[in-house]
């Protein structure tokens, strides 16, 4: 995969050059992408493809988000995102958002404030009145003190699921899994 996939201010298929594959790039890199702030943690932005939401932000475990921007390719998200990053994260505290010690932030506020830091480029393409979207999540218990289950250190572990935030399951002990990171692993779960 080329630099564009992490980082889409690289991104050179609307200037029709090819990194790898021409025709794959276009189709994944000329479309609508999005510039958003998600609040997990803390206020951070990122980008995504109009497609993945709210997918993305369910994934990144956000209880509120709202768009900046929605452009028609990925270097005008990706240049957008760097300038931004300069006056907001692009983070997340993964302990903190397990725990639900989250404040609810005015994201309208925020993009408003960021709105003089978008590039020139993308500017035309900037979102003013569209409302914040709210998250809930399936947990009935948060841990108070997060245990990481890691499979390599514990191939088997049996517990009582009480949450899904994000990619991560939550289990009664404050143990947490994140799902995500354990790709690649051949999984058995039993479930009583």
């Amino acid at each position: 995969a080329g630099d564009w996939i992490m980082r889409p201010e690289l991104s050179k298929a609307h200037l029709d050059q090819e990194d790898r594959d021409l025709a794959y790039e276009k189709k994944v890199q000329l479309q609508p992408h999005i510039v958003y702030l998600a609040n997990s943690s803390n206020v951070k932005v990122g980008v995504t493809r109009k497609a993945q939401v709210p997918t993305r932000w369910i994934d990144q475990g956000a209880h509120e988000a709202i768009e900046i921007v929605e452009v028609p390719n990925r270097y005008l998200a990706g240049i957008t995102e760097v300038a931004l990053k300069d006056h907001v994260g692009d983070k997340t505290n993964w302990r903190t958002m397990l725990t639900n010690n989250v404040v609810d932030e005015n994201l309208q506020e925020w993009r408003e404030k960021l709105q003089q830091y978008i590039p020139e480029e993308a500017l035309p393409y900037y979102l003013e009145t569209n409302k914040e979207t709210e998250l809930e999540f399936p947990v009935l218990q948060y841990p108070t003190k997060v245990k990481s289950l890691n499979l390599t250190k514990t191939p088997s572990f049996e517990g009582k699921l009480k949450g899904i935030k994000g990619q991560y399951l939550i289990f009664e002990d404050n143990t947490v899994f994140n799902v995500r990171g354990s790709e690649g692993y051949f999984v058995g779960l039993t479930i009583s």
